[in-house]
C-alpha cells in the first residue's frame, strides 16, 4: 500500500517522539519523509513497528498496530537431558511451545544401557525403553530465564531379574530376567534458561507416583518418586 501527501503530516513515535513532516510514502514495513523545515532535503525513514500514528494536515488520523512478539526464541526445542546418563539411560526429548508462550508439550524417548548384572534400576530392575507426554505451563511465558509447572506422564518397559534358591545335596541359586511394564506420573517445576536464541538449558524436579507390574516384590505396585534432570537442547 503506498500514500502520498506534501502537506505537513505530524507522526507520533512509539517513544512520544513528534515529528513535524511531508510523508512521502507508505510500504509494508516503513514510511519515507521529509524534514517539514527542509522540503527540498533528502529523505527520511523510520520503521512502522516504531510509530504509534500519523496525523495528517487534512486532519485525518492514521493508527498503527504495534505487533509484538510474544515469544522471542524458537517455538521447538530438542534437548539431551544429560543428567539422565546417572540413570543409565539416554534420553532426548522434543517440546513444541503454543503460539502464546504460555504452554509447551514435551514427548520424552529414552533407552536404557544397564550393565547385564541388573543392578542400575531400584532393586535388581533396569529400565529398557520408555516414552510419554508432559505438558509445561510456563508461568510468565517464554523469557531468558522461564518458571514452568506442569504434569509429565511416562510408561515404559523394564527388565526384572527374579532370584530362586534350592537345595539339593548343595545350596544352588540361579534368576532369570522377565520384562515387566511400568507408568509413571510426575508434577514437574523447572527452569529454561535461554542465554542465546539456540540454545535451551532446563533443570527439572518431578515428583510423583509410579506403578511397577512386578511378581513377588515389595516394590510392585504403586509407590512414591522422585526424578531430577538437567538437559541441553537446540531451540528452533
Amino acid at each position: 500500500m503506498y500514500f502520498t501527501s506534501v502537506s505537513q503530516d505530524t507522526i507520533y513515535l512509539v517513544n512520544k517522539e513528534k515529528i513535524i513532516s511531508i510523508v512521502n510514502e507508505i510500504s509494508d514495513n516503513e514510511i519515507r519523509f521529509k524534514e517539514y523545515s527542509n522540503p527540498s532535503g533528502p529523505d527520511f525513514v523510520v520503521k512502522k513497528s516504531a510509530i504509534d500514528r500519523i496525523i495528517f494536515k487534512n486532519g485525518e488520523q492514521k493508527q498503527f498496530v504495534q505487533e509484538k512478539r510474544i515469544i522471542p526464541y524458537g517455538r521447538n526445542a530438542i534437548s539431551f537431558h544429560l543428567f539422565d546418563l546417572a540413570y543409565r539411560d539416554f534420553t532426548f526429548s522434543y517440546e513444541h511451545i503454543i503460539k502464546n508462550g504460555k504452554i509447551g508439550f514435551k514427548i520424552p524417548f529414552a533407552v536404557g544401557f544397564n550393565n547385564d548384572d541388573g543392578e542400575s534400576g531400584p532393586y535388581n530392575y533396569k529400565n529398557l525403553a520408555y516414552t510419554g507426554l508432559g505438558m509445561n505451563v510456563y508461568v510468565m511465558g517464554q523469557r531468558m530465564a522461564s518458571y514452568f509447572m506442569g504434569p509429565e506422564i511416562q510408561f515404559g518397559l523394564g527388565q526384572d531379574q527374579i532370584y530362586y534358591d534350592y537345595y539339593d545335596y548343595s545350596y544352588m541359586s540361579y534368576y532369570e530376567e522377565k520384562e515387566f511394564f511400568y507408568g509413571r506420573l510426575y508434577i514437574n517445576n523447572g527452569v529454561a534458561f535461554c542465554p542465546v536464541p539456540n540454545l535451551k538449558l532446563t533443570s527439572v524436579l518431578g515428583v510423583g507416583i509410579r506403578y511397577y507390574d512386578l511378581d513377588n516384590s515389595p516394590d510392585s505396585g504403586v509407590q512414591s518418586t522422585v526424578y531430577f534432570t538437567f538437559t541441553m537442547g537446540y531451540r528452533f
